[in-house]
């Protein structure tokens, strides 16, 4: 034997024994490892730091908005028409209040004998509330001063009438542009912003509901409907923190939490110290204004909202007077099954204000000879929406008239315009169901860009073009807002002149998203700052409901619904059961990791929720499993969790006393 082959002989032979001495290593730090852990419980509080990063592009499974499997569950509900027939008592013109006398002679018989008024007011201490003020007789007309007041009209000593109006006042901001000795320095050169958000409308749903006013915004200049937006959080509040604030939601609603263990009661303080951008836009001189309708909604459903109005004009007064008034149907929930205030659909007021706000802001400009009034506003409708998904149709031509009520040619010169949802619903039929699912991820999103930020720059146009079918989110929203408050109509991607990129390299360690004016990668979902276990960046194939994986997958989550989460709850939150299996996936990327939508006795409930599969001997044992993310409830609850107040735990809980009496 050679020397050169013994050499040969022992170099393979050193490879051999070095590749045994891993495999060994390898077994022991890893199996053994995980033998040990074998019998743990885990639950991945933040995926997105414990999880392997993703390296694939993001790809979602191909929506079809009328697809075979969901189309029948959308019912054909006539639009609601049961509304009153006539017009309210009293009314607004020339800024004056009258009483119809006609509405009172047809209607009411004559008998109104007097009318009184009262401003509404902002009465807060530690939340959002409102006050009456002293109700006065008055003859009509009256002049009005108040953004908002109460009307009610007598019938001898019996109130038989009540309405609350509002009527837009100048503001401070108006002041100031009308006393500007030089008109020069007039907001010419800046860019409104206006976001109308539908609450719960995903992409999909607004092809299905809204088809008219998609096509008349497809048909104009400047239009970008993005394809692959996506939540970062569940709900609203979620959603709206990241776009507004650019901050974590938790953590914004875990700053100085207030607990009162006795009432279980667990609200955040105000969020009055929280930089929205709104604030960033008043400090340049913007008038700003903000509408949502309902008394809990996004900073109020078990928050305290704000102490002092957060922008020029804010409507929560307004709307809380609207809701305890005579003129609005009485409702222990937020959603009313008779949506109207008086003889208008409760989408109609929100709406009203707007088109009152854009016109009393022009009328100013033109009075005063301002060519531009810089505004940023926000208003928000849930009526419509959140509760019930079938009623979206019914507003399609509502909102193509406001559009094109609002979309004079000076608002297309110079306003950015942003029609949105928020996320896609979370309680209708189509979510128990995988393709609802995913629906509930990819909300609506779209943007109007003012002609004088697009007029000569191809580039700008092209860029946003390719993000339309780029991976994007509401942290990149709050970007594209930045970039417009700090370079105006002036949209700069080049570092020596845009304020917004300067601006940024000093705050870069924070920055989560990237600017809709700049060219994104094809990011993926960790990339996007995305939570993981919300991510819909991973293909899916469907699993037979009765896999005997899935069966003792779905009861492990029951078991930590009942067991870690209502653990402290138990004597006020009764036990759930599975009751059935609505749908299960499987991740394409993943051959281990689950998607399980199930129902729950005695509450009907339906979860959303999945589970990681670890290498097991005994597949059938719940030793292997592991909850990724959050179990998500997708079905309403109602007054069925009003035992308890802490509001992580209302989609869980379902409460002894409620089901007293039901039975």
């Amino acid at each position: 034997m050679t020397l050169l082959k013994l050499q040969y002989l022992y170099v393979k032979k050193s490879k051999l024994i070095y590749a045994v001495v891993i495999t060994f290593l390898f077994y022991f730090v890893f199996v053994l490892n995980d033998l040990k852990t074998k019998h743990s419980y885990t639950r991945v509080t933040n995926p997105l730091e414990t999880q392997k990063t993703q390296e694939y592009e993001c790809k979602i499974n191909k929506l079809n908005e009328w697809d075979p499997r969901i189309k029948n569950l959308f019912a054909k509900i006539p639009r609601y028409d049961k509304c009153i027939k006539h017009e309210p008592l009293t009314y607004i013109a020339d800024r004056k209040l009258f009483i119809n006398q006609t509405v009172n002679t047809n209607y009411y018989g004559g008998s109104i004998t007097k009318c009184e008024y009262a401003t509404v007011v902002r009465d807060t201490v530690e939340r959002d509330r409102y006050a009456i003020g002293t109700f006065r007789e008055f003859e009509s007309p009256l002049v009005v001063i108040d953004d908002f007041f109460k009307v009610r009209c007598l019938k001898g000593e019996k109130v038989e009438y009540e309405y609350v109006h509002s009527l837009i006042q100048p503001k401070a901001i108006h002041n100031f542009y009308k006393n500007l000795p030089e008109k020069t320095l007039d907001g010419s050169s800046k860019v409104n912003v206006m976001i109308f958000i539908l609450d719960g409308v995903s992409l999909s749903s607004m092809k299905r509901a809204l088809p008219k006013t998609l096509e008349y915004l497809k048909s104009l200049e400047n239009f970008f409907l993005f394809e692959k937006h996506h939540i970062v959080g569940e709900n609203t509040f979620q959603n709206l923190v990241p776009m507004l604030a650019n901050l974590n939601p938790d953590a914004v609603f875990k700053k100085n939490l207030t607990e009162k263990k006795k009432s279980k009661l667990e609200i955040p303080t105000p969020f009055d110290d929280v930089p929205f951008i709104w604030k960033n836009f008043s400090s340049k001189m913007y008038l700003t204004y903000f509408s949502e309708e309902w008394r809990e909604c996004a900073f109020n459903n078990l928050k305290f909202g704000f102490r002092n109005s957060p922008t020029d004009y804010y409507l929560r007064s307004f709307w809380l007077a609207l809701y305890a008034s005579l003129s609005y149907p009485p409702t222990s929930l937020n959603s009313n099954s008779k949506p109207c205030y008086y003889n208008k659909l409760l989408h109609e007021i929100s709406i009203d204000w707007l088109k009152s706000i854009e016109k009393f802001n022009l009328d100013f400009e033109k009075e005063n000879n301002i060519s531009n009034l810089p505004r940023f506003g926000l208003v928000k409708i849930n009526e419509m929406s959140h509760d019930y998904l079938e009623r979206l149709f019914w507003i399609d031509n509502d909102i193509l008239d406001l559009f094109k009520y609002l979309f004079t040619e000076k608002f297309l010169e110079n306003t950015l315009f942003i029609f949105m949802g928020d996320h896609g619903h979370r309680q209708h039929q189509i979510r128990k169901s995988f393709i609802g699912k995913i629906e509930e991820k990819l909300p609506m999103y779209s943007m109007l860009f003012p002609k004088k930020m697009m007029r000569g720059n191809p580039k700008l146009k092209e860029t946003l073009s390719e993000n339309t079918k780029k991976l994007t989110t509401w942290w990149d929203v709050y970007e594209t807002l930045s970039h417009v408050l700090l370079d105006q109509k002036d949209i700069s991607t080049d570092l020596a002149t845009s304020a917004y990129l300067q601006d940024l390299e000093n705050r870069k360690p924070g920055q989560k998203g990237q600017s809709l004016f700049t060219s994104l990668s094809n990011r993926n979902c960790k990339q996007a700052h995305i939570p993981e276990y919300l991510c819909a960046c991973q293909l899916s194939i469907d699993v037979d409901l009765s896999n005997s994986i899935v069966l003792k997958a779905a009861k492990f989550m029951v078991d930590h619904i009942n067991n870690v989460l209502l653990k402290d709850y138990q004597d006020i939150c009764m036990k759930l059961k599975l009751s059935k299996i609505l749908d299960a996936q499987i991740y394409g990327s993943n051959k281990n990791k689950y998607s399980i939508i199930f129902q729950t006795s005695p509450n009907d409930a339906v979860f959303d929720g999945t589970i990681i599969l670890k290498p097991s001997n005994d597949l059938l044992s719940s030793d292997g499993f592991t909850i990724f993310g959050e179990i998500i409830r997708v079905s309403t609850y109602g007054l069925s969790s009003i035992c308890i107040q802490k509001y992580h735990l209302k989609n869980y809980c379902y409460c002894y006393d409620y089901h007293k009496k039901l039975v």
